[in-house]
């Protein structure tokens, strides 16, 4: 027997042997389920969800409300995503990935172990995030998704870009100066990971 958690003044569990043992419970939150869907000892279903055919979910995920994940999507243990994201079909996301509220993946996206997104992001069809990086910085986070792009907060440049104005950005975002250096160090840190990585990604390609 398994245990699923439902919303009902909180978060509740709910004992099932087969999903169907749920339908009158998912029909009562919106919640549609296609055909041979797998879910974890331990997850959670926000208020309108919807999975497609086949989709499998490890243990203790979390979907919050109005999440849509197409046919076959696949999610690692321990994945988290937040209200209204969306994922097309085919999407894998390895285990304990987070994504905020708003996420919007194309169909066969990839992403690593351990991967965050933030609110609203995007990823176009086909993307593979294999390594990230994600630092709770002393303002906003600092995001790096193994691509030549470095987000922190909602700004978004290309590591390059970043290195050459990090000052004008961070005055124009009224950084101090004690955080301005702090997010240089962040920068120039991602810089040497994303150079080893893209050798490293060279080398298994040869």
């Amino acid at each position: 027997m398994k245990t699923l958690y439902l919303w009902e003044n909180g978060w509740t569990p709910f004992h099932y042997n087969d999903l169907s043992d749920l339908k009158d419970e998912f029909a009562a939150r919106g919640i549609m389920l296609g055909n041979d869907c797998e879910l974890g000892n331990g997850c959670e279903l926000g208020y309108g969800c919807k999975l497609g055919n086949g989709c499998k979910l490890g243990y203790d995920c979390e979907l919050g409300n109005g999440c849509e994940l197409g046919y076959g999507c696949e999610l690692g243990y321990g994945c988290k995503l937040g209200n209204g994201c969306e994922l097309g079909y085919g999407c894998k996301l390895g285990y304990g990935c987070k994504l905020g509220y708003g996420c919007k993946l194309g169909y066969d996206c990839e992403l690593g172990n351990g991967c965050e997104l933030g609110n609203g992001c995007e990823l176009g069809n086909g993307c593979n995030v294999p390594k990230s990086l994600f630092i709770s910085a002393s303002r906003h986070v600092v995001s790096y998704w193994g691509a030549d792009a470095i987000q922190i907060g909602c700004t978004r440049h290309t590591i390059s870009e970043w290195q050459a104005h990090f000052r004008k950005i961070g005055e124009a975002e009224n950084y101090t100066p004690e955080q301005i250096e702090e997010y240089k160090g962040y920068i120039d840190l991602i810089a040497t990971l994303h150079k080893t990585w893209s050798i490293e990604k060279k080398g298994t390609e040869a």
